[in-house]
């Protein structure tokens, strides 16, 4: 009687002839002349291809290109693939340093990056009131009771301007028309152009100020909110006990000031006085700092730990309904810190340009940069750095250089030279597969390098985007003359990710190394083998060293069973070559009768097997193994 033949009725398989155990199922090889079993590695997929330009190149050249010829997008994005990827996705990178990835982008320009200009101290103060602002081609800056300035700006050093207070720290600082208004000692003062210092209102104890909508606008100590414009005062907005207003900018059809009580007031001008016409509130966290650009408003927070603050930057819009003004679809733009430190990295200051926003944020406990928000992309970056750490309370632009106010430090300003060194880490690529690659080649494209060097290294290993310093980056490409464009071949570099890091240093500040674009190619390590085996589904059973016998319906019954396993996962275990192995079956053909010159008749079928290494197996019908899997089998 028939029956399929398995380790319920089969001991010693190998002794009776049997080659193979597929999923409890023994079977016999038809292996003979032009019926080789096959063990072969499955093919690579073939490669899409594109005929449009697109960041990531799909070539008919061998594996997948990972590439980048534009940085536009900003920063923050860790994964280069990804299910949700947006299209400015394909510009943004991970971190960078010391680079400039936005001013590049300019109509009619070929795209490149660059080093930043470098920072120089105007100034050195360990005052904490460094506020600051631009009239008429000066630099004014508060610091301490004096009110310094800067009349040639690009150049020049300070002197001091006056002390509008002996006794006490200059607290506000604005400018409305060529006067200068400054909050000394509680009160409201401007500075006339002999340099004098004149009282404007002396009614309150105030301590901010702010230039809105064609008039001056302060803040007392009690958390009122004044209009004292022709130096009377107009109370506007009480907060509660406790309270502070924080900051205050135009935003077109309303004014905009926020609080420590954490909501962000609209203010409109009606009859020559700004009414209160809205308020939205932001959960959980303390505007700190606003300002408007384009249609957009950008506002900070600030988020207090048992140890430090978490900083954030939000872009929100305004909306108009039944004449409240609030804002809606806020988007937050950057986070800085985790609660994990002491820092301060609340946005103190936003600044806007013509096609900017900047802010200041302590970066580290030795260094505090600009971040710049490019509003044509959407991108966020960081800038110019300053080298010492300290709150940013001043922001000015004169002749489109930046000047900064470093709280405990001093003041700052852009230079015309660059940084020596900076450098951008990109996103992680696995080209949206977590099986292990082979990256083979990599290539730089620079514009003529004269001076200095660019330089593309990379690391599997995807925490090294948070380690620019890390062991673990090698060095694959470097330019140091000329543009590049040629492949480089990687060595030995294998793994699910690949990061570059592209370094770009000069040893002539008065020129920069420009970065085009780079690449990386690499292909997936196929794990996959593919299995033709030729089985005995005859009637006829042999055996070794012994007479052959039949057992009527066995080779169909056999044939059946192998049908049945089509596109199922199995396990297959191969006696000789000692092989475990766990896939699907493919395909099992239809018989096929050999005639052979004896006149005997061999029924087999062809059964094709895709899957992977498990195991090596030493003997059958040895008991209990475990496969790498975890999952235990009988031989």
């Amino acid at each position: 009687m028939a029956v399929l033949p398995s380790p319920a009725n089969t001991s010693e398989p190998q002794a009776q002839g049997f080659e193979a155990n597929l999923d409890d199922l023994y079977l016999r090889f038809a292996v003979g002349p032009g019926r080789q079993m096959n063990i072969n590695t499955a093919p690579l997929q073939a490669q899409a291809i594109q005929t449009s330009e697109t960041p990531e190149d799909f070539q008919q050249e061998f594996g997948q290109i990972y590439s980048r010829t534009d940085f536009s997008g900003g920063s923050g994005l860790d994964k280069a693939h990804k299910r949700n990827a947006s299209e400015m996705d394909f510009s943004r990178f991970w971190d960078s340093s010391g680079v400039d990835v936005f001013s590049g982008k300019q109509v009619g320009q070929e795209y490149k990056v660059s080093l930043l200009k470098s920072t120089e101290e105007v100034v050195t103060s360990s005052e904490t009131n460094l506020l600051m602002q631009e009239l008429d081609g000066t630099i004014y800056f508060a610091d301490g009771d004096a009110l310094k300035k800067i009349t040639t700006p690009l150049t020049g050093s300070s002197s001091t301007d006056g002390t509008p207070s002996s006794s006490n720290d200059i607290t506000g600082m604005a400018v409305l028309g060529t006067r200068l208004y400054l909050v000394a000692n509680g009160n409201i003062v401007y500075r006339a152009s002999s340099g004098s210092y004149t009282n404007y209102n002396t009614d309150q104890t105030y301590d901010k100020i702010w230039s809105i909508k064609g008039r001056i606008v302060a803040s007392d100590t009690s958390g009122v909110l004044y209009d004292v414009s022709g130096g009377t005062d107009s109370a506007i907005k009480t907060l509660p006990t406790g309270r502070t207003w924080t900051d205050m900018c135009d935003a077109g059809a309303v004014a905009l000031a926020t609080a420590t009580d954490g909501y962000i007031y609209s203010f409109a001008d009606e009859s020559s006085t700004l009414a209160l016409k809205g308020q939205t509130f932001v959960e959980g966290e303390v505007p700190n700092a606003i300002d408007a650009a384009q249609g957009l408003i950008f506002y900070g927070t600030y988020e207090s730990t048992a140890s430090g603050k978490i900083g954030r930057l939000y872009r929100s819009e305004i909306t108009n309904s039944n004449n409240l003004y609030v804002l809606v679809n806020a988007q937050l733009i950057k986070q800085w810190g985790d609660g994990s430190t002491t820092l301060d990295q609340a946005p103190y200051r936003i600044v806007s340009t013509r096609d900017s926003i900047y802010t200041g944020i302590i970066d580290s406990a030795s260094k505090t940069n600009f971040w710049r928000y490019y509003l044509p992309t959407g991108g966020i970056a960081r800038d110019l750095e300053f080298g010492e750490s300290g709150v940013v309370k001043g922001i000015a632009v004169y002749s489109d250089r930046l000047f900064a106010t470093v709280s405990g430090g001093g003041i700052y300003r852009e230079t015309a030279n660059y940084v020596t060194t900076g450098y951008i880490i990109t996103a992680l690529a696995d080209f949206f597969t977590s099986e292990k690659k082979q990256w083979v080649g990599a290539k730089l494209n620079t514009n003529d390098v004269s001076s200095g060097t660019v330089k593309l290294s990379t690391s599997t290993i995807a925490t090294d985007i948070n380690d620019s310093s890390a062991t673990t980056w090698k060095e694959q490409v470097t330019i140091n003359s000329g543009t590049g464009g040629e492949e480089e071949v990687m060595s030995l570099v294998d793994g699910r990710w690949i990061a570059g890091k592209i370094d770009i240093s000069t040893d002539d500040q008065s020129q920069s190394p420009g970065l085009l674009s780079f690449a990386i190619r690499g292909f997936q390590l196929v794990n996959d083998l593919v299995v033709d085996i030729p089985v005995n589904i005859s009637d006829h059973i042999e055996r070794p060293y012994r007479k052959r016998i039949r057992v009527n319906g066995q080779g169909e019954l056999v044939y059946q069973a192998l049908r049945n396993k089509e596109g199922q996962n199995v396990q297959l275990e191969i006696y000789r070559p000692d092989t475990l192995l766990r896939g699907i079956i493919e395909n099992v053909s239809s018989p096929i009768e050999e005639i052979s010159p004896r006149g005997s008749v061999t029924v087999y079928c062809l059964v094709r097997f895709r899957g992977s290494k498990v195991v090596q197996v030493s003997t059958a019908g040895e008991g209990l193994g475990i496969a790498l899997l975890g999952v235990g089998r009988l031989g």
